[in-house]
C-alpha cells in the first residue's frame, strides 16, 4: 500500500496515478521541489523466482555459503556446527521419528546439498537419492553408567566434522537412555542453516511425527522455493546502481573503524583460534519491563536499548569512543522464504561514537539512527562489506568487529509435545567461538536470559562473570536515570565499590622499625639467593648477584670518603645497574639523589651544586653527558 501526501498548490499528473493504480511501477520518490518521480523498477525485482534447473546446471553458492566454504577449506569449520539436542520422555515411535527426519531432508534440498569445485569455480549440487539418509540409533551401555560421560559423548557427535563435498548437511543420532527416555542429537552445518532454520526443523518434526505415528497423510504445505533459488536470485539481484549505493553506505560508515582493545587475561595469540566456552546470566523481569518501557518512551526497540547499554559497557572497559559491535539479522524479507531451511542470516556491523559526557537517552537516539541505517542496507552480504572496507586482514582478530550482541526473537521451542512424548531442549553450548565475545539474549516470561560465548585464549571464566555482572548493574542504573551521563552510570557491585574505595586505600601495615631496608634485603638474599631480584627487559640479577655487586660498590664508596649523611647523586638510565647503585649507596650509609639523564644541563648543575656532591655514580652510556658538568666521576 502506498499513501501519497501532496503539498498544497501541487498536483499529481493523472498518468502517474494510472501507473500506480495499474501497479506498473513500485518505487516512488518525493523530490525536494514537491514533484513526484517514478523510478523504472520492475515490480517483481525484489521477488525470489524459481530458476530454470536445466539452464543453470552449476548452481552458485550464496555469498555467505561461499565464505563458509573457504573457511572450511582453510582451517575446518567446527565452529559452524549448529546442534539441536532434545530430550524425549515417554513412549517413542522410533520409525515415525526416523521417517519424519528423512522427510525433512527430502523436503529441504539444502540439507542434501553438497559442494564441489571445478576449474576454480565452487558450485552446489543436490543429492538425487535422499533415501540414503538414516537416523543413527545408538543403544550402548557405556554412556548409561554413572560418570561414563554422556555429555562428552554428545559433544563428540556434535563435533564430528562434515565433509562438505560428500555428506548430508543434517545428521541425526537417537541415544536410547532408558525404555522411555531418549536423547535426540541433530547437527546441521551452518552452510545449510541458521537459527531460524533450527526452529523450522523442530516444528516440522512435531507435525510430521504426528502424521507418521498415527498413519495419517502428511499435512505440511509444499514449499514454493528451495534455497538454491535464493542463491541464484541473490547473485543476480545484488548488482547494479541500487546495490552499489548500499555498498557505498557501508564503505563510508565503516571507513577507518578502530579495533576494540578489550583488556584480556592472556596475550592475544598471533592467529586466533576457535577455542571457547559459554556461561549464562539473567536479567529479572522488573528490569526487563523497565527496559521495554524506556524503549517505548524513546521510540526505539528493546534491541537498540540493549545495544546502547552494551556500547556503554565496552566504552567503560576500553576507554575508546569508536565502538563497533556486530549483530545478526534474519534477512528473510520475502514471505516465501519464512518457512525455508537455509543460510539466510546476515551480519551487520553497527558503529557508534560513544562519549562519556553524553546522556544515555542521547546515545540511544544516536544508536537508533545507526541501526535503522544498517537495516536499510542489510541486503549487502557481510562478506562483501569486509571485501570493500578492510584493506589488510589481521589474523589475530576478526575483521571490522571483535564482539557481537544478538537478541533472539525466534519463538522458543523449549517445551513441545511430540505425540505422547514430552520434548524439551537440552543445553549443549558449543565449546567453539567465532569472535572474542558474543552476548546472546533471549526474552522469556521471567525476564531476559543471556549467555556469553567467549574465547578461552583471551579470557578466564571469572573475568566474563564479572563483566556480565557489570552489564546487569548498568542496565539497572540506566532505567532509573536514563538522562544521566553514561560516564557516571554505576556498574560496580557493592563489594567492588568497597574494595575500590576502602580496600585499595587501606595502606597501613606493620613495619619492623628496628630493621632497615638494607637488612631486610640481605635477609631475603640469604633465604632465596638464586631467585630473581631485578628484571629489566632482557637483563636479570639474582639476589646473590645484586647483594655481591652492591657490597663491592659500598666498600669502594667508603674508601672514597663517603660517610653517613653524604648525598650521592645517581646519574644512570633505567637499568639493573641503577638498582646496584642505589643499594650500594644505602649500604655505605649515604643517601642517594636520583638525577634524570634527560634533565637540562642547568638543572643538573644546580642539583650537583646544591648537594655539594664530591662523587657521582654513573654508567658508561651516561658518563659522557655528565663529564661536561663535573670532573668528580666514578664509572
Amino acid at each position: 500500500k502506498l499513501q501519497l501526501k501532496v503539498p498544497e498548490n501541487k498536483k499529481i499528473d493523472k498518468s502517474l496515478l494510472d501507473e500506480i493504480k495499474n501497479n506498473k511501477k513500485s518505487i516512488i520518490d518525493f523530490l525536494s521541489n514537491g514533484n513526484w518521480k517514478v523510478k523504472n523498477v520492475d515490480k517483481d525485482h525484489n521477488r525470489v523466482p524459481r530458476f530454470n534447473r536445466i539452464e543453470t546446471p552449476q548452481i552458485p553458492l550464496s555469498f555467505s555459503q561461499e565464505r563458509l566454504w573457504f573457511i572450511d577449506q582453510l582451517e575446518g569449520s567446527l565452529q559452524y556446527h549448529s546442534p539441536i539436542v532434545l530430550r524425549l520422555k515417554g513412549k517413542l515411535h522410533i520409525q515415525a521419528l526416523a521417517n519424519s527426519l528423512q522427510s525433512i531432508v527430502q523436503r529441504h534440498e539444502v540439507l542434501r546439498t553438497i559442494f564441489r569445485e571445478q576449474n576454480g569455480i565452487v558450485f552446489q549440487q543436490v543429492k538425487a537419492d535422499e533415501t540414503n539418509w538414516e537416523l543413527n540409533i545408538i543403544d550402548d551401555l557405556f554412556y548409561k553408567k554413572p560418570g561414563a560421560g554422556l555429555h562428552e559423548f554428545v559433544e563428540e557427535l556434535i563435533r564430528k566434522p562434515f565433509n562438505l563435498s560428500e555428506d548430508f548437511m543434517l545428521r541425526g543420532a537417537l541415544l536410547v537412555l532408558d525404555e522411555q527416555d531418549y536423547l535426540l542429537v541433530i547437527t546441521m552445518h551452518h552452510i545449510a542453516s541458521d537459527a531460524w532454520s533450527l526452529n523450522i526443523i523442530i516444528k516440522e518434526v512435531v507435525s510430521l511425527y504426528d502424521s507418521y505415528s498415527q498413519e495419517l497423510p502428511v499435512q505440511l504445505p509444499p514449499l514454493e522455493l528451495q534455497y538454491a533459488d535464493y542463491a541464484v536470485w541473490q547473485r543476480n539481484f545484488l548488482q547494479g546502481e541500487i546495490f552499489e549505493q548500499k555498498v557505498q553506505y557501508w564503505k563510508e560508515k565503516l571507513d577507518g573503524v578502530t579495533p576494540l582493545q578489550l583488556p584480556g587475561d592472556f596475550v592475544k595469540p598471533a592467529i586466533r583460534s576457535s577455542r571457547g566456552a559459554s556461561i549464562g546470566f539473567s536479567i529479572d523481569k522488573e528490569i526487563s519491563d523497565q527496559l521495554h518501557d524506556l524503549s517505548r518512551q524513546q521510540g526505539t526497540t528493546l534491541f537498540i536499548t540493549l545495544l546502547s547499554a552494551f556500547n556503554v559497557l565496552l566504552h567503560r572497559y576500553t576507554g575508546q569512543q569508536d565502538i563497533c559491535v556486530g549483530t545478526s539479522i534474519g534477512n528473510r524479507p520475502q514471505r516465501e522464504l519464512e518457512n525455508l531451511v537455509g543460510f539466510f542470516v546476515n551480519t551487520l556491523a553497527l558503529r557508534s561514537e560513544v562519549n562519556s559526557d553524553l546522556s544515555f537517552t542521547d546515545l540511544l537516539q544516536q544508536v537508533k539512527i545507526t541501526t535503522f541505517g544498517a537495516y536499510s542496507n542489510q541486503e549487502v552480504p557481510f562478506e562483501k562489506v569486509v571485501e570493500t572496507v578492510v584493506k589488510e586482514r589481521d589474523p589475530s582478530r576478526s575483521p571490522l568487529f571483535q564482539v557481537m550482541l544478538v537478541l533472539h526473537n525466534i519463538p522458543a521451542s523449549s517445551q513441545l509435545q511430540l505425540g505422547e512424548l514430552n520434548l524439551s531442549a537440552e543445553n549443549y553450548e558449543p565449546n567453539t567461538v567465532k569472535f572474542d565475545l558474543t552476548f546472546f539474549i533471549t526474552e522469556t516470561e521471567n525476564g531476559l536470559h543471556g549467555s556469553v560465548r567467549y574465547s578461552t585464549d583471551l579470557y578466564k571464566e571469572e573475568t566474563i562473570t564479572r563483566m556480565m555482572g557489570h552489564f546487569s548493574n548498568l542496565l539497572s542504573s540506566l532505567v532509573k536515570a536514563p538522562e544521566q551521563k553514561i560516564g557516571l552510570l554505576p556498574m560496580l557491585a557493592v563489594t567492588e565499590q568497597q574494595e575500590l574505595l576502602e580496600g585499595f586505600n587501606e595502606s597501613s601495615v606493620d613495619y619492623p622499625k628496628e630493621k632497615t631496608i638494607v637488612s631486610l634485603f640481605e635477609e631475603q638474599a640469604g633465604k632465596a639467593p638464586d631467585n630473581a631480584a631485578v628484571v629489566f627487559e632482557k637483563d636479570q640479577l639474582s639476589y646473590r648477584e645484586l647483594n655481591e655487586r652492591s657490597n663491592q660498590l659500598a666498600h669502594y664508596l667508603v674508601s672514597k670518603g663517603v660517610r653517613a649523611g653524604t648525598l650521592v647523586p645517581v646519574f644512570i638510565d633505567r637499568s639493573t645497574e641503577m638498582l646496584v647503585a642505589i643499594m650500594g649507596i644505602l649500604k655505605s650509609g649515604a643517601a642517594y639523589v636520583p638525577i634524570d639523564v634527560d634533565f637540562p644541563h642547568d638543572r643538573i648543575s644546580y642539583m650537583l651544586e646544591d648537594t655539594t656532591a664530591t662523587i657521582v655514580i654513573s654508567s658508561k652510556s651516561s658518563s659522557s653527558h655528565i663529564r661536561e658538568l663535573t670532573s668528580s666521576l666514578v664509572d
